[in-house]
């Protein structure tokens, strides 16, 4: 047996930083996380636009010298440490009074009604100084405030999908990264740094550019990142065969990649995954559940390359301002968040789970170990994982079925067989089974039965609030020669996990248990 390893906890995406503290809908984001860390265990949180205008970082006195105002970041670590999260901080993008030009702003993103600038942080042509000073000073403050032992266990990644993120693209990464990383270690060598958060198509080329000029310039390079979605590359949506072979095809063009005789040995982490790139409503329905899932599943045991440190799905709320997504409270089929935005009027409102957040609080409730399981695939179907506990007083086994194209007729069920074998229990059992599907623990089904309302009333909410939390069912079983056998219907685009334990108080530390097998009848 093997930890059951929670890579897919590490990290969460969200918006831009500075809805933390305000959003255009009346709220700030700061529930949603510690809803995220207490529920689905999320431990690093990662906002885009740190350095953009509307957290009023950088300026400048008359003579050119720099001021700097940290009161904004200030309120946004501290909020994010008190939800007992920390931050995985992404240096983007230029502040005004640094950017080299003030036209190169991209106008697909909005923050806080402004475009971010993109240009390189230069006060003229070639002359990082006072970019790399203003590094050097941030990491001066939050060790100043937070002290240098949590400073160093926090994440410093160089900007985000630079091919168009960045005035100066892909080729220019580089030189943008090794000014950056030159002024955050000048305050502490110590700190993590890394990048360069490329979007699937260009990771492969940027990630082994990085590691060539980290190694070729003695640059300090502790990780890299890189994005998937489920149908980059023209793939189909949902497509999990194919995000799992992206990982492995480029663990192997890392791990390949030699440069002075060295290879890359830091951290490998996705920090935004999900569905689809675009706003689809596969986001919104229980699609993205057996996405998540089986995702994660596959990743974590495959047997071709080590899974990411981290698996980041983006993003945890609908309190989203990067893209306009209007002015409904509800559902707007596509939004990208974990959670609903909600009505600022309405408490009951707030932060509402989506399939997708139920999806990461039932991986969250695995256990310590991993248990072999047999039968299940790995296409199009059924697959189930298994753990027991640290303290052996339960097994958790997690089942779904999951069909890529997200257009499978998700009121379809099979009928599962589930053999659990070397039990450790003696006598009856009791069994919990959790369901997150169409009809479970789903507030979009909810929503569209109450009619689709973009606005919905108070007592509306409290409805797709119900429905949004999880349920489950018990029952009670007998094994016979420690093995124990039941059906039950797995809806397509169904995750159930069933949690098993015994009927008495304590087990009775018997033969060591396994998964058993999953399989489906018809």
């Amino acid at each position: 047996m093997r930890p059951w390893n929670r890579f897919y906890e590490k990290t969460v995406a969200s918006d831009h930083a500075h809805t933390v503290l305000c959003t255009a809908y009346g709220r700030n984001i700061q529930n949603a996380l510690r809803k995220a860390h207490a529920q689905a265990g999320f431990q690093y949180v990662r906002f885009h636009a740190l350095f953009d205008d509307d957290d009023a970082v950088y300026s400048e006195d008359a003579a050119g010298g720099p001021l700097y105002d940290w009161s904004s970041i200030d309120a946004i670590e501290d909020a994010i440490l008190a939800a007992g999260m920390r931050p995985m901080v992404e240096i983007s993008f230029t502040p005004s009074a640094l950017a080299s030009d003030p036209t190169a702003v991209q106008t697909l993103l909005s923050y806080n009604g402004k475009s971010p600038n993109i240009s390189p942080p230069t006060g003229s042509a070639g002359d990082w100084g006072k970019w790399t000073a203003l590094m050097t000073a941030f990491v001066r403050h939050l060790e100043d405030r937070y002290t240098a032992d949590e400073i160093r266990a926090w994440y410093f990644e160089v900007w985000n999908e630079p091919s168009w993120m960045y005035s100066l693209g892909d080729n220019n990464y580089f030189e943008l990264y090794q000014n950056t990383v030159a002024g955050l270690i000048a305050a502490d060598p110590e700190v993590r740094v890394g990048g360069p958060a490329g979007s699937s198509g260009e990771s492969p080329g940027l990630i082994q550019m990085l590691i060539a000029g980290s190694f070729n310039t003695g640059t300090k390079l502790d990780f890299v990142t890189y994005h998937r979605y489920g149908d980059d590359d023209g793939v189909p949506i949902a497509d999990v065969t194919d995000a799992v072979a992206f990982h492995d095809s480029l663990m192997n063009t890392i791990n390949t990649s030699v440069i002075k005789g060295k290879t890359f040995t830091g951290e490998v982490l996705n920090d935004e995954f999900g569905p689809s790139y675009k706003p689809d409503v596969s986001r919104d329905n229980e699609v993205a559940a057996s996405y998540i899932v089986k995702t994660i599943h596959l990743l974590g045991s495959d047997t071709t390359a080590a899974p990411p440190a981290s698996y980041g799905y983006w993003a945890l709320s609908d309190l989203y301002e990067e893209i306009y997504t209007g002015t409904a409270t509800a559902y707007r089929p596509g939004n990208f968040g974990l959670l609903l935005k909600g009505d600022a009027k309405i408490p009951e409102s707030f932060d509402v789970a989506k399939p997708a957040f139920n999806a990461f609080r039932l991986l969250h409730m695995m256990g310590a170990e991993q248990l072999p399981v047999t039968g299940g695939t790995t296409a199009d179907g059924v697959n189930a994982a298994a753990t027991r506990s640290t303290d052996g007083s339960a097994l958790q086994v997690l089942v779904y079925n999951h069909v890529a194209g997200g257009a499978a007729d998700s009121s379809q069920s099979s009928v599962v067989s589930l053999t659990l074998n070397n039990l450790p229990f003696s006598g009856p059992i009791r069994i919990r089974q959790y369901i997150v599907d169409r009809g479970h623990a789903n507030s979009y089904r909810a929503w569209l039965a109450m009619g689709s309302p973009p606005i919905p009333t108070q007592p509306q909410w409290v409805t797709l609030r119900d429905a949004a939390e999880l349920c489950y069912y018990d029952t009670t079983g007998q094994p016979t020669a420690g093995s124990a056998m039941f059906q039950f219907a797995q809806s397509i685009y169904g995750v159930d996990l069933f949690e098993i334990s015994s009927g008495a108080s304590t087990p009775d530390g018997g033969s060591t248990p396994d998964g058993g097998s999953v399989g489906p009848r018809g």
